[in-house]
């Protein structure tokens, strides 16, 4: 099975190993195995990108991801947190359908 790597930014850069989930979204994927997904998975708190609080860093298997859209292209232009540099908004980014 593909897998994704991903480290989350805002907490303490945890890193998580994602199997593919075609269409679903990268934030529910991880969250749906911790019973306090804020403080132990990906941290959340508009999911609908605008605080950025649930920025990760992928690490391997971009190319199962969808292309980031221009609501999540604009929230991270700012800093070290560029998409080509490899980090995406787990609350808007989501599985291909198929790869």
């Amino acid at each position: 099975m593909k897998q994704l790597f991903i480290s989350a930014f805002n907490n303490e850069d945890k890193t998580f190993t994602v199997d593919f989930q075609p269409g679903r979204l990268l934030i529910d994927t991880v969250n749906e195995h911790y019973t306090d997904p804020k403080r132990e998975g990906i941290p959340f708190i508009c999911r609908k990108g605008a605080c950025r609080s649930c920025v990760v860093h992928v690490l391997d298997g971009a190319e199962m991801l969808v292309p980031p859209t221009p609501l999540e292209q604009r929230a991270l232009q700012v800093g070290k947190t560029t998409i080509a540099a490899g980090y995406r908004l787990a609350c808007m980014t989501k599985f291909k359908e198929e790869i």
